[in-house]
């Protein structure tokens, strides 16, 4: 009798445990404690569940994916009673960060290559404080419904993704009246965020 294949199950459930995020310690705290203290602050926190360690993107030759080794969603307000950022923050499993961040920067270029008049966009990109930061931008406000913008943050040093959906607000509701407007909140909730993950320390 061969008992090969049952044998190959402890191995399997081993390999799948040693996957699964380690919960004895939460490295992604400091960075949504100092985000927390910035003008931008959650009012929902979910921790991303134990069994997830990867994620999918959709890319020109498919489906790619990204490692996550943990992970937080954070629903970000300023002011007003709606939330201005949807906002994920991630750690790469050991030794995956580079192939993580190609993935990603491949995906926003996609991105960037589907896009089509009037919502137009150009992937931009800027390095700040040792984190590399990649924004897609609609031109315009009162043409983007829902999602006006969307960044991926990304700390080589860490290990860390951070991808932030800024939101759209009903006209009567909005915490911005111009583009202008949109675009410092913009800047400063971005400028917030990177220097955060440069360094969460209070």
């Amino acid at each position: 009798m061969n008992h090969r294949p049952l044998l190959a199950i402890p191995m399997l459930v081993a390999a799948l445990a040693a996957q699964a995020q380690d919960r004895t310690a939460d490295p992604l705290g400091p960075l949504a404690q100092c985000i927390n203290r910035s003008e931008f602050q959650f009012r929902q926190q979910d921790r991303l569940p134990a069994h997830v360690t990867t994620r999918s993107v959709k890319l020109a030759t498919g489906e790619g994916r990204v490692s996550v080794a943990d992970g937080y969603r954070l629903m970000l307000f300023r002011k007003g009673s709606l939330p201005l950022v949807n906002l994920k923050i991630e750690r790469s499993a050991a030794g995956r960060f580079a192939a993580d961040r190609d993935t990603i920067v491949a995906q926003m270029q996609q991105m960037a290559a589907n896009s089509k008049a009037p919502q137009l966009v150009s992937l931009e990109t800027d390095t700040r404080q040792g984190v590399e930061v990649l924004g897609l931008n609609n031109p315009n406000v009162t043409q983007s419904a829902g999602i006006i913008s969307l960044y991926t943050l990304l700390h080589a040093a860490s290990g860390t993704v951070a991808t932030a959906y800024l939101l759209n607000q009903p006209a009567d509701k909005r915490e911005f009246a111009t583009d202008a407007q949109y675009q410092a909140l913009r800047d400063q909730f971005i400028s917030s965020l990177a220097a955060c993950m440069a360094d969460p320390a209070p």
